[in-house]
């Protein structure tokens, strides 16, 4: 009998702790309130989140981490196609969370990319606050024929200082509970990926 496995999805990690600190101080200079993007508030607790056009502004320290993020969407999607393309890479979306304690961000996913990621800042106390993604792969009956399911219905990231999660667009996810004292910062954004043809 053959058994073959069809419809994963990928999800890349890198890591860079170089840029941590500068954007650290550069994000609590800004002194954001409450939800300010204004969207799905309902779905955010003890949390503010910036406007979604961080990676728009004049500054250093976001230029250097949006090269980061899209260099590594290029090398993700050259990856992924076996190619050695160049890519534009159009952040539609980039913001910030501050996430105090008992802070949550429950399930949602994203529309109008084809990639997202996250990129922690600080990852706060460890042991909470993880990035959670559901199975796109769901039945309709569940029964002792579809139990292989419940054992990958979801995975869970730890965070991690420095570490860049990248991710399609169409995976739910969720920030699960944190219960830790320290601030939870991270960037997220989405993205729109074009091959650049030969002729420009």
């Amino acid at each position: 009998m053959d058994i073959n496995h069809f419809f994963t999805s990928p999800i890349s990690t890198v890591r860079n702790e170089e840029l941590l600190p500068d954007l650290k101080r550069y994000i609590y200079k800004q002194k954001v309130k409450g939800i300010e993007s204004n969207c799905a508030p309902q779905l955010k607790k003890n949390l503010v989140e910036s406007k979604f056009n961080f990676f728009s502004r004049e500054d250093d320290i976001v230029f250097k981490t949006k090269s980061f993020i899209g260099e590594e969407l290029a090398k993700l999607v050259n990856e992924l196609h076996s190619e050695t393309c160049p890519y534009n890479i159009t952040f539609t979306d980039s913001w910030y969370h501050i996430g105090k304690r008992n802070s949550v961000h429950e399930l949602h996913n994203h529309s109008n990319c084809s990639w997202c990621g996250v990129y922690y800042i600080q990852s706060g106390n460890k042991g909470s606050g993880e990035t959670c993604f559901s199975n796109p792969a769901s039945s309709t009956y569940m029964d002792d024929g579809s139990r292989y399911l419940d054992r990958q219905a979801e995975v869970r990231m730890q965070p991690e200082d420095g570490l860049l999660l990248l991710f399609p667009s169409y995976l739910r996810h969720y920030q699960s509970l944190y219960t830790g004292r320290k601030d939870r910062i991270i960037i997220g954004f989405n993205s729109q990926i074009w091959r650049i043809s030969a002729g420009g």
